[in-house]
């Protein structure tokens, strides 16, 4: 209910604009636009959070359809917008004609980031935008003011290590405690040398890995390179 209700409202928007210098929308048409709230047009990424095996990567990115569903599979425009890009060109492959599917009102922009060898010292950036088309204008305007950035993406990536999204609040305060660069790469040590996601893992699965990091800590005598103190895990065990 809550995606047509926002549907409407874009269309309202679009079909109602009479501002001197905006574009008139035909309702009867089709327009694509990246949703931008939240920041979820921008990712950041390091391969450093995953096995040292994977070479490249998929991102995804909503593209949101405003205007009449498509009875059949439709190419769209994606550009890389040189001026807003510090990745070099082995950095990246972005498809320039990319499909958004019949019957929605929802799909999705990839772009794939390659592991080259300056990612491990610079940390770059690929911001791409939508390219209208014979089939699709572009909704550069939302609500009740131009946003033009709702047609660009932007992804931050490296190899250089950082905090995982799912080291959060709960990981700290009762599994591993507060994240660091060396307490995170020890704990990689402690999982055999694998990159792991603990955000789908329950809390047994969170608990085991967090004991056995607890006791390799005292094995391996593994201190803070700042305090020289032993790292200190919440876990109780």
């Amino acid at each position: 209910m809550n995606k047509y209700l926002y549907l409407s409202i874009i269309l309202f928007s679009l079909s109602a604009c009479t501002k001197e210098g905006v574009q008139m929308y035909d309702a009867n048409a089709r327009y694509l636009y990246i949703p931008n709230e939240d920041g979820v047009n921008q990712l950041t990424f390091t391969f450093k959070h995953h096995s040292d095996d994977v070479q490249s990567y998929d991102l995804f990115f909503d593209v949101k359809l405003a205007g009449l569903v498509l009875e059949e599979d439709k190419t769209y425009g994606v550009e890389v917008v040189e001026d807003e890009t510090t990745a070099d060109v082995a950095d990246y492959t972005v498809d320039k004609q990319q499909i958004f599917h019949a019957g929605k009102f929802s799909d999705q922009l990839k772009v794939t980031v390659n592991k080259t060898a300056h990612l491990d010292t610079e940390v770059v950036n690929l911001t791409v935008r939508l390219v209208p088309n014979e089939t699709f204008g572009l909704a550069e305007y939302l609500g009740e003011k131009m946003n033009e950035k709702a047609i660009t993406a932007t992804v931050t990536f490296s190899n250089k290590m950082s905090k995982p999204d799912w080291w959060d609040d709960d990981i700290i305060q009762n599994y591993l405690g507060e994240w660091s660069e060396f307490k995170y790469q020890r704990f990689i040590d402690s999982c055999d040398g694998e990159v792991l996601d603990l955000s789908e893992m329950t809390a047994d699965e969170k608990s085991v890995l967090a004991l056995k990091f607890k006791d390799d800590i005292r094995i391996y005598d593994w201190r803070d390179p700042d305090t020289n103190e032993l790292l200190e895990v919440p876990i109780f065990g």
